[in-house]
């Protein structure tokens, strides 16, 4: 099923990039085709071989209790929620909220909130200035990777105190995304709500049970998404009036029909949004590699570098920013998907590479997401869903400094645990470990703490 997920996102939005108006600007379609499929492929044979695999070690929880670690899981939750409370009121402030008035005001006008950010940028950048409590929440960045997937999975066991603790720091952190009318960080919710229900359905056993899972989950995550296409295409068709874009953007006359010229041109804006970026990376194919020196497939590594190390970026000009002086294609303003920031550094053959051990990495944690029912495993899988949900835009967990943070605590800690334990697959997973060789018929396996 994530495979399945995955490769249908990834070829869905290069799919529908050919209906839109860009796909006429495509300077060469069969070296974009090819590569694309290249890559997907590459990234469908890496899991498919390591769900496959037979018996291989899968880490146990280190002799702990289900009670201990149902106390974890509480105490993650209240973290993770109280994380997100502080950080999203420290960027209220920072971003000129004084009181509930003046956030409502901008959210009824998401568009204006979306230009008033890029003011707060310009200042930050003239002034210099800093903020202490972002700073410190910043290299806390791992504890925002916890909430959403632990809240999600372990919600039944979660008391009614918790709950509205991790509820509190979604609501707080979202209130914030939506005074400054931007969709990243309810983007991210999305998709990592997704993610979690998607363990949580396979960690039931039974088939009936596990069916009836499934479908209160799809419904669960159907009524996120909805409202989040909704609100995207609210905040597109205001963008579109606010900066004047309305006319590169071509509605269907069709759906004009049904909603409006306003709305129309909102749904064709949130069309456009994940699937532009096909273009930009037509373009970079086109351009000559020159290494970035690690400067270009992370741009939050490179602010780093530039701050404290005092490297001039500059110097190690990333592929989109070399594309952008040959063909004019915006690198900071319109999207080029992930690979040609990972090509900055590895090239776009070591970028097909790249896209197979994502596969392979994919894969295993999810297996051990199901097999160990263990914490770390289960959220690396949530942010590599995230990573592969934004493949059509950008480098996502590599972009802002508490992703980046997080990201590199997790996998610290996850190649600091040792593997212990053999096991195999249950059934329902698939591959040949579903089967244990030495009887020839499924064995069941022992319930696991979460």
């Amino acid at each position: 099923m994530p495979l399945l997920l995955a490769v249908a996102w990834m070829l869905g939005t290069f799919g529908l990039f050919w209906t839109g108006p860009f796909a006429r600007q495509v300077p060469d379609a069969s070296k974009l085709c090819l590569f694309i499929l290249t890559a997907t492929t590459a990234f469908a044979v890496g899991y498919a071989l390591t769900i496959r695999r037979g018996d291989r070690a899968v880490p146990n929880n280190g002799g702990t209790t289900r009670s201990q670690d149902a106390r974890r899981v509480r105490r993650l939750v209240v973290a993770g929620g109280i994380y997100y409370i502080a950080l999203g009121i420290a960027l209220l402030g920072e971003y000129g909220a004084t009181s509930p008035a003046s956030i409502w005001a901008s959210l009824q006008d998401p568009a204006q909130a979306y230009a008033n950010k890029f003011a707060v940028y310009q200042a930050q950048q003239d002034s210099g200035r800093t903020n202490a409590a972002i700073q410190l929440l910043t290299l806390l960045g791992v504890l925002g990777t916890v909430l959403v997937p632990m809240l999600v999975i372990h919600w039944r066991r979660l008391t009614t105190g918790v709950r509205f603790v991790g509820l509190g720091g979604l609501g707080v952190y979202s209130l914030f995304f939506l005074y400054i009318g931007t969709l990243k960080g309810l983007g991210d919710f999305v998709l990592m709500i997704g993610g979690g229900f998607l363990i949580a359905w396979a960690l039931v056993g039974d088939r009936a049970r596990r069916r009836a899972r499934r479908q209160r989950a799809t419904v669960m995550v159907a009524v996120v998404a909805g409202l989040f296409f909704g609100y995207m295409v609210n905040n597109q068709a205001d963008r579109a009036v606010q900066f004047g874009t309305q006319e590169r953007i071509q509605a269907s006359p069709t759906v004009e029909r049904i909603v409006g010229p306003h709305l129309a041109s909102g749904v064709a804006a949130t069309i456009h949004y994940p699937t532009h970026g096909y273009l930009g990376l037509a373009y970079n194919l086109d351009t000559p590699f020159a290494w970035s020196h690690g400067m270009g497939s992370t741009p939050a590594l490179a602010s780093y570098a530039s701050q404290y190390l005092g490297v001039d970026t500059d110097l190690y000009p990333t592929y989109l920013q070399r594309t952008e002086v040959r063909t004019g294609w915006p690198a900071g303003q319109y999207w080029s998907t992930i690979y040609p920031w990972l090509a900055s550094d590895l090239t776009f053959p070591g970028t097909i590479l790249f896209m197979a051990l994502l596969g392979c990495f994919f894969a295993r944690t999810w297996r051990e997401s199901i097999l160990s029912r263990r914490i770390l495993p289960t959220v690396i899988f949530v942010q590599l869903i995230l990573l592969i949900g934004y493949i059509p835009a950008n480098n996502q967990l590599g972009m802002s400094r508490p992703g980046l943070i997080g990201l590199v605590t997790l996998l610290l800690l996850y190649l600091a645990i040792p593997t212990t334990r053999q096991t195999t697959a249950p059934p329902w997973i698939g591959g040949r470990g579903a089967v244990h060789r030495s009887w020839g018929r499924p064995q069941p396996i022992p319930p696991r703490s979460v």
